[in-house]
């Protein structure tokens, strides 16, 4: 079989920390509202918390941008957990149906504990993401 899916969707879900600001890549919006979805941002294709992808195989990259929204007179309790699923749909080439779950967790920090943000932190992904938005 081919390592390609066909009728892909993407799903983003996220702790109430996390608002979705939008996705770039390629994508199409599936116009989901709901409350993960920012109301006050939007990067590349924003407004929703599904996608909808013509193909997809292990070469492709979706890049999900998010918004952290909290009230600033109530602070996030360190150690707190969040957490960002993607939920991935798409016709295998043999004709079968899949769905895969993926779940990101982690604590929230202050600023001061630099190691704890360093072991989560891709510098070389976090360059490639905001270089278009730097332009």
């Amino acid at each position: 079989h081919l390592m390609l899916g066909a009728q892909a969707s993407l799903e983003v879900l996220t702790s109430r920390e996390f608002k979705i600001a939008g996705a770039i890549g390629p994508v199409a919006s599936l116009n989901k509202a709901s409350a993960c979805v920012s109301q006050e941002m939007e990067i590349g294709i924003g407004g929703t918390s599904a996608w909808r992808l013509c193909s997809i195989d292990p070469s492709t990259t979706v890049s999900v941008y998010f918004e952290i929204v909290n009230n600033h007179n109530q602070p996030i309790p360190e150690g707190q957990y969040r957490y960002v699923q993607f939920v991935t749909k798409y016709q295998h080439s043999s004709g079968q149906y899949r769905q895969r779950v993926s779940t990101v967790a982690g604590r929230w920090t202050d600023g001061a504990n630099l190691a704890e943000i360093s072991s989560g932190f891709d510098q070389e992904a976090a360059a490639v993401l905001l270089a278009p938005m730097a332009v």
